[in-house]
């Protein structure tokens, strides 16, 4: 006698197809969760990668930083008419600055969760032009409190009342190194107070641009999280941006901001701006 075979009945496989729902609904946000971890670990490890860059850099050129506008490509205008707002995703037009040719491979300078952003809302950021392709080759800026002063033809941040400003070498910081930032991250879009983004290789804390805040950010919410930052004594850090969304005040809420004006760790000085 044969034994009889027993088939899943309809509603057992329903309940099979249930529980498997209900399982990857619970773990996909833990998975989520860890993608997103292993991506901000993988920009800590990049920005590690510029603080030796830095060592590198003032070790060969006596201590003095290069100018933050020109510190990852020479030329923001690489053609006639060129929008610069578009230069960090454009890769027709290859990075040539003083700092890329210390860099151990090109990977180092993207963000793993930038570059995935850059693919929904690359071209949502202020001026871009629809034929430049959006294929982001780097992601990070530099304090350009540092290599500049004012008057500098290529870029200065604001002084104060004293005159103090920039700074062109190492040895000029008298603010503790592990609180002036090297170089961060913007956003590539808008936000309340800040219509400057990541238009040039230039973060200018003195009020005009702000550090990003997509990581840690909730989806569909991209302004609430954090960045990374790599600092002058080399180590790296999460840090909030100083100007923070505020939906009774439209230009931003500057109240963290270091002296209620500038962005956190750019000023190069031990004592307050005057």
């Amino acid at each position: 006698m044969r034994p009889s075979k027993h088939a899943f009945t309809l509603i057992e496989l329903l309940v099979v197809i249930s529980i498997i729902a209900i399982l990857m609904a619970i773990m996909m946000p833990a998975l989520q969760r860890v993608k997103s971890q292993a991506q901000e670990m993988k920009c800590r490890a990049n920005l590690r990668q510029y603080g030796v860059v830095q060592a590198m850099y003032l070790d060969d050129w006596d201590g003095r930083y290069p100018s933050a506008w020109r510190s990852l490509v020479l030329n923001e205008y690489p053609v006639a008419g060129y929008q610069r707002y578009c230069r960090w995703h454009d890769p027709r037009y290859p990075a040539d600055g003083p700092l890329w040719a210390y860099m151990p491979e090109s990977k180092v300078n993207l963000c793993p969760t930038f570059a995935v952003l850059a693919k929904t809302m690359g071209e949502a950021h202020p001026n871009h032009v629809a034929t430049n392709p959006v294929v982001p080759y780097y992601s990070y800026s530099m304090n350009a409190y540092l290599g500049a002063k004012q008057g500098d033809s290529s870029g200065y941040c604001a002084v104060d009342t004293t005159g103090r400003g920039g700074v062109y070498k190492q040895s000029e910081i008298t603010r503790s190194k592990a609180q002036v930032f090297f170089f961060a991250e913007e956003n590539m879009w808008s936000r309340p107070g800040n219509t400057n983004v990541l238009n040039d290789n230039a973060l200018c804390g003195d009020g005009r641009d702000w550090f990003g805040t997509f990581h840690g950010a909730k989806k569909g919410d991209w302004n609430g999280g954090t960045i990374n930052a790599v600092f002058v004594d080399a180590h790296v850090e999460w840090v909030k941006s100083g100007l923070q969304e505020s939906p009774d005040q439209p230009q931003g809420d500057r109240t963290t901001a270091d002296y209620g004006k500038y962005e956190k760790f750019a000023w190069p000085y031990a004592t307050p701006p005057r």
